[in-house]
């Protein structure tokens, strides 16, 4: 009677060993070195990106998201759709992965083969063609050819607007803006009586900048007899051009009152206190 309870113990024990260690399938390797981002230079304007990872989709089911370069583990054989979407840190944050809503994806079929590896060195994906493009500015445009879209704020600003030609990030001009102790205050806006943002859409501001000193970024609101300010990003200094994404939907959504908006960069500095400057080039109002 031991013997047999024994037995059945040592049984017991020996199918909980398999059933908490099952011999698991030998993954297959999606490999991914970077992305390509296109853009027609003519109406979309610059192509520069700032593609932080991956995500991926086997047979229509999310398999996660990856930084690049990446080696995946799939545990999937035989020929699969694969949709491959670029990734960004959404207003420059490194808790914001987010797939970007207005670049295509990358799709096409893989054969995966359980050990071994597949690999694709570029994904490739474009703005979608039917991208609303409501504002772009790059200052190459002679700025009395009408090709300079923004303005000092008429009631606060101090510090002039310019144009650089030398510290630039790509063609020859950029945005410069200089505050010092005396020109204290830098507040530009885009020209003109606003723009109608539509609810419910994906609406960002791409930029390139570069800057010694913080600066805000903010949409604001133009009512019938009044103006509403919207700060949006405050941006830290960083001596190296950066380029950034900025979710301005859920701005516009809850500022359901406002029929236009327009654009500002604000820079300030202290009375008496030290100069401060800021460069911004690529800049873009687009939506979905």
């Amino acid at each position: 009677m031991k013997t047999t309870s024994r037995l059945l113990l040592f049984f017991i024990a020996l199918i909980g060993i398999v059933a908490c260690n099952p011999e698991e399938s030998e993954p297959a390797y999606l490999v991914i070195n970077k992305v390509n981002v296109s853009s027609n230079p003519a109406t979309q304007g610059s192509n520069c990106s700032n593609v932080k990872d991956v995500w991926v989709y086997v047979d229509n089911q999310y398999l996660g998201t990856y930084q690049l370069p990446a080696r995946i583990p799939v545990l999937e054989s035989g020929n699969k759709s694969v949709i491959l979407r670029a990734g960004i840190l959404e207003n420059g944050i490194s808790a914001t992965h987010s797939a970007y809503p207005l670049y295509t994806a990358d799709t096409r079929t893989i054969d995966f083969i359980p050990g071994q590896e597949s690999i694709i060195d570029t994904i490739n994906v474009a703005y979608f063609p039917a991208i609303q493009y409501t504002w772009y500015e790059d200052f190459e445009k002679d700025a009395i050819g009408g090709g300079f879209s923004l303005s000092p704020e008429p009631s606060n600003n101090l510090a002039p607007l310019a144009t650089d030609s030398i510290d630039v990030f790509e063609g020859v001009r950029c945005l410069k803006l200089k505050v010092d102790g005396t020109n204290y205050i830098s507040d530009i806006e885009t020209n003109g009586d606003g723009y109608v943002l539509y609810r419910g859409k994906d609406i960002y501001l791409e930029m390139n900048y570069k800057c010694d000193h913080e600066f805000t970024v903010g949409l604001r609101g133009m009512l019938s007899n009044d103006k509403r300010n919207i700060p949006i990003l405050l941006f830290n200094p960083s001596s190296t051009w950066k380029k950034t994404y900025i979710n301005l939907s859920k701005f516009v959504n809850s500022n359901y009152d406002v029929p236009k908006f327009k654009v500002y960069f604000y820079l300030s500095t202290s009375p008496g206190g030290s100069e401060a400057t800021v460069y911004l080039d690529n800049l873009k109002l687009i939506s979905n």
